[in-house]
């Protein structure tokens, strides 16, 4: 969470850059000429109609969650946004930055929000992608970005939040996942349009394993934006096992962190974190994982694989408790070639 902040920081300061450009400029000038105060206010500050998020992902792994009433994230935008044009305008403007559409930083909102609607109003559209691009602005999603997930940006940006879960509900079906599991996971409003296409391409490259459902059970009670980044990254890891480490046979779910089973009896769990330092809450949680490991199948060794570091501590009290670590795992995953 705190790295995707880190970058969209970098994304907001590049936007800003763009109020100095010549081009920015002359479009003041014409909505100087073109007023439409009242409709702007429409579309560039949704945060009067009031938005919600939440936290504590440490926390989470030990308490039970919930999930939102309706289908839909609460970063979406309106009808009217999406039946004028401007919702489109302003997903492409967001991955020429490298940025969520959807993103619940009310900061990288605001910048947005005020490109899209001067690219709007001014009939910029076509020349979005050159023109408001700063020189040397290249930005990244996050710490996974990978060439797999440069693509499904442009899914996101190319498509309307509605026709993505579409098609995301298509995919989930052909695996063979319930309906009503498939609903319960839309339900959670703290899951944007980027994070369900991402979640669900990943499950979808995971051939031939079996339990997928199992994911989307676990992941589905998420109650905050850093839970469902989490969850995110953990299925990119395990998408990434699967395509370029090892077989993977099925799903399993320990006490909220699914893991993956693979064809010769190892039990890997996939840690998206930067640094691992050993303090209580991690002891619990690394006993709960413990603890909590199957009887069957058979395991024959069980796997901690984190995207960043471990300290010393942490790493010799995880082998202590059985678990073979690995760190720095990324670039393994996620190959170039």
């Amino acid at each position: 969470m705190l790295r995707t902040r880190v970058i969209e920081t970098e994304a907001i300061a590049a936007l800003k850059e763009v109020r100095h450009s010549e081009v920015f400029v002359d479009a003041l000038q014409f909505q100087l000429l073109h007023p439409l105060h009242g409709l702007k206010i429409l579309l560039t500050e949704p945060r009067r109609l009031g938005s919600s998020v939440g936290g504590g992902l440490l926390e989470f792994l030990a308490m039970p969650g919930h999930a939102s009433k309706l289908e839909g994230s609460d970063q979406e935008d309106s009808m009217t946004k999406s039946a004028i044009g401007f919702s489109y305008l302003k997903r492409k403007i967001a991955f020429q930055f490298g940025v969520d559409p959807y993103s619940s930083n009310p900061a990288l909102q605001d910048e947005l929000n005020e490109l899209t609607w001067t690219a709007f109003t001014a009939d910029l559209a076509p020349q979005i992608g050159y023109v408001f691009m700063p020189a040397g602005a290249i930005m990244w999603m996050t710490f996974s970005a990978t060439r797999w997930t440069s693509y499904l940006d442009e899914q996101v940006r190319d498509n309307s939040p509605d026709d993505l879960r579409a098609m995301n509900r298509t995919k989930l079906l052909n695996m063979g996942i319930s309906e009503e599991d498939i609903h319960r996971f839309f339900l959670n409003s703290q899951y944007s349009p980027r994070h369900q296409t991402i979640i669900t391409n990943a499950l979808d490259e995971l051939t031939g394993v079996d339990d997928r459902e199992s994911f989307l059970a676990v992941a589905g009670e998420a109650p905050s934006e850093e839970l469902v980044l989490f969850y995110q990254h953990v299925v990119e890891m395990m998408r990434g096992y699967h395509v370029h480490i090892g077989a993977v046979d099925r799903l399993l779910v320990l006490p909220r962190v699914p893991a993956l089973y693979t064809k010769n009896k190892t039990l890997v769990v996939m840690l998206p974190v930067d640094y691992l330092f050993w303090t209580s809450r991690v002891a619990s949680v690394a006993q709960a994982l413990t603890t909590h490991v199957p009887n069957r199948p058979r395991i024959a060794q069980r796997e901690l694989w984190i995207a960043g570091n471990v300290s010393q501590r942490a790493r010799q009290e995880l082998e202590l408790l059985g678990w073979t670590v690995f760190e720095q795992v990324s670039a393994k995953l996620n190959p170039e070639s």
